[in-house]
């Protein structure tokens, strides 16, 4: 059986940034002049961060060799550290604000980049090639965006991420109506009592872990229950305008009340009150460990670690290794049995990563992207077309990183 494992450059061709990319865009709009002219207005208000806050931000964005986690896990470092609570909250401010920023960006692309995406997914098709050959297909993903659902909805792959049950939630819009909003919703005591809902063995359809939060799943209620955002009538783009929408009728209530809920989508219920959904992204040095609280699911971590021992072969797609608590698990999933086989789809990688070199001979590299590793996958002949449109993609998604990153 095989199974795939998504980082940030399996979806790459499909728009979505590179860790140095999202790094750039934060770069390019929070400059220090730009932070420091936030927190004098913050200031002005009544708020306002500690000047070591603004500090350590400012010079954690000038080092040019920090990516955005790196920023994250810096900021991360002193708020566990400080022991001043003033100072502290401070630091909790600005993390929650760097999360935020990330958020916002990766949500633009997302949105923006919705039709550029679905044509992109033409070259990955013969995913569904590989769902009908591995019954249930499980993915694991550490991506935040949407793009894997938006596949599986367009080559009419069932798809499921362990949320087992559907409701409705209306809301109010900017004009007094009611919009109700389809979710799937996995509550804190199926969690407890491990009642996912999962595709069985021998079952056809894509079974999708998202390790490090999303876009559209958040937390809900003080028990921590979790909502994921459901297409509308089985169409991919519909998960980018519920996403879309969400976030204006959150803006809409933040600048008719004058709050902004930092990490939060706040929304008013069908009795006008107030109500909160956490957003789950997570990001930063530190994840999945005791020291700061999250919203993403740490039990994911788990279901990861038990359903990947249902493979013999994982294919890891568009992933650098840089996150410890996942490489450890695959090294210790490869090392558990010699059948085992590790392939790296990477454009960026040629050699078998420094962590399981001792388990080179289970490891192949292909240095390729994830739209030529599936087109070469699929048994239908490209046509004349595709491939021009493929190659006019390229080149465009080329040109948008050297811009973002300044490399030729």
């Amino acid at each position: 059986m095989k199974a795939l494992f998504i980082g940030a450059g399996a979806t790459y061709d499909c728009g979505m940034p590179l860790v140095w990319e999202l790094t750039a865009e934060i770069r390019r709009w929070l400059t220090p002049e730009k932070l420091i002219s936030f927190n004098e207005n913050w200031k002005s208000q009544g708020g306002g961060w500690h000047n070591d806050a603004v500090s350590l931000l400012v010079s954690l964005l000038e080092n040019k060799n920090l990516h955005y986690e790196n920023i994250i896990g810096g900021i991360e470092v002193e708020c566990s550290r400080e022991r001043d609570q003033s100072k502290r909250q401070s630091y909790y401010a600005a993390l929650g604000f760097v999360l935020q920023a990330v958020y916002g960006l990766l949500m633009e692309r997302q949105v923006k980049n919705t039709h550029y995406a679905l044509a992109a997914l033409e070259d990955f098709s013969s995913i569904e090639q590989m769902a009908r050959n591995n019954k249930p297909l499980w993915v694991f993903s550490l991506n935040h965006d949407c793009i894997i659902e938006m596949l599986a909805l367009k080559c009419g792959i069932p798809l499921k991420s362990g949320f087992n049950e559907k409701v409705s939630i209306p809301m109010k819009t900017a004009n007094g109506s009611i919009r109700s909003f389809p979710f799937e919703r996995l509550s804190r005591k199926s969690i407890e009592e491990n009642q996912y809902s999962f595709f069985g063995h021998g079952e056809y359809g894509i079974n999708l872990i998202k390790l490090h939060g999303s876009l559209d799943i958040f937390g809900q209620d003080d028990e921590l229950n979790y909502l994921k955002i459901s297409a509308i009538g089985n169409d991919p783009e519909s998960l980018s305008s519920q996403i879309q929408i969400l976030n204006q009728i959150n803006q809409n209530i933040a600048v008719r009340d004058g709050v902004v809920c930092t990490n939060e989508n706040i929304y008013e219920d069908e009795n006008g009150e107030i109500q909160f959904l956490r957003k789950s992204l997570l990001s930063g040095a530190h994840k999945f460990t005791k020291k700061l609280s999250q919203i993403a699911p740490s039990e994911f971590l788990s279901l990861f670690r038990g359903n990947l021992n249902y493979a013999d072969e994982l294919i890891c797609i568009g992933y650098s290794f840089g996150d410890k608590h996942i490489d450890d698990h695959m090294v210790d999933w490869l090392s558990f049995s010699a059948t085992r086989k590790l392939t790296i789809v990477n454009p960026g990688i040629n050699v078998c990563p420094d962590r399981m070199k001792h388990l080179y001979g289970q490891v192949e590299c292909k240095p390729i992207g994830a739209s030529d590793y599936f087109t070469q996958l699929s048994d239908k002949k490209s046509t004349v077309l595709k491939d021009m449109l493929r190659k006019v993609r390229s080149v465009a998604r080329e040109k948008i990183k050297r811009e973002l990153t300044g490399n030729a």
